[in-house]
């Protein structure tokens, strides 16, 4: 087991440089340099040429791309060109308020998906399984912009009209203000948010936790368990879930990077200050060192949470063996 941890970690760091090397490429790729005069006609084209001889952008990727390595080797990911601040210092100025999002949607999308698929594998063909049937192919197919914006209206803007303005949720940000800190703030701020991740994970947990209580109720062992007497309960949720879960696990690992990245457009919806907001207006501004921070910690913990659903499995089922 040890050496396969290893063997995983040296694979992860040449898959990250490998990465790293075709990010930085198709950033630089991109048609139009990051600093343009615009429509401010007291920006000077020798002030911006001279930027951009400042900082290597004049120069070809593969010219650039040796100082990039340097520096991310020893752990400095750059300046953004817009604020001038430390990359690193801006994530983790943005990544604890992704994490609290994320974080709670996951819990909250498992606490729901994994009993909602096994009652629905349990009561195969009802009129329960059928509906979520249907509510889940709706959620994996509804795009994440179009509930978000249904979700505003819906939560800030129809049912504050509805009340009278006596009960609606907020439309943007964490808190009220910037001077309220109050826990019972960041909550009614977090609901809307929450709800349009929860709901687009919901959909796809349920229906692969369906499928693999399916599977590992028509093993032999879950008949024979069955056969000698236990109750339904015991049969489902003590021999069958916990086989049948282990796909959950993979699938968990691989969506808590795709978190990050399917929050740009929630947290830009809710104008939530997390990573995902960051990454957008990066984008807009064409801040090549933001833009690629961002992108090389979503690929980090791609690389990570795949090794550690390697090693879930092995824990939770201990058959196997690496």
């Amino acid at each position: 087991m040890t050496f396969y941890v290893i063997r995983r970690i040296l694979i992860g760091i040449l898959l990250l440089l490998f990465m790293s090397a075709a990010f930085f490429a198709l950033t630089r790729l991109t048609p139009g340099p990051p600093f343009t005069a615009g429509e401010n006609p007291r920006a000077h084209r020798d002030l911006i040429v001279r930027r951009l001889h400042n900082l290597g952008l004049d120069q070809p990727w593969y010219a650039q791309y040796p100082a990039y390595l340097n520096a991310l080797v020893h752990g400095s990911l750059g300046d953004s060109y817009i604020s001038d601040q430390p990359v690193s210092k801006l994530l983790m100025e943005r990544v604890p308020n992704s994490v609290l999002l994320l974080g709670v949607s996951l819990i909250v999308s498992l606490l729901i998906a994994i009993p909602l698929g096994v009652f629905a594998a349990t009561h195969q063909y009802s009129k329960t399984d059928m509906t979520t049937s249907v509510v889940s192919y709706v959620g994996i197919s509804m795009p994440s912009f179009v509930l978000g914006i249904f979700l505003l209206l819906a939560g800030a803007v129809w049912l504050r009209h509805l009340t009278g303005g006596a009960f609606y949720f907020p439309l943007f940000g964490m808190h009220t203000n910037a001077s309220t800190t109050d826990l019972g703030d960041l909550v009614w701020h977090m609901v809307l948010p929450v709800i349009s991740l929860s709901i687009l994970s919901i959909a796809g947990f349920s229906r692969f936790m369906r499928a693999s209580m399916l599977e590992v109720l028509h093993q032999d062992y879950v008949r024979t368990a069955k056969a000698k007497g236990l109750a339904a309960r015991t049969v489902n949720y003590k021999h069958a879930l916990r086989n049948a879960i282990l796909p959950i696990v993979t699938l968990v690992a691989l969506q808590t990077p795709q978190f990050v990245s399917g929050a740009i457009i929630t947290e830009g919806i809710f104008s939530w200050p997390g990573m995902g907001l960051l990454a957008f207006q990066a984008a807009v501004d064409r801040d090549y060192p933001v833009i690629l921070g961002v992108v090389m910690l979503v690929a980090a913990l791609t690389v990570l949470f795949n090794l550690l659903a390697d090693i879930a499995y092995a824990i939770v089922d201990p058959r196997i063996r690496y």
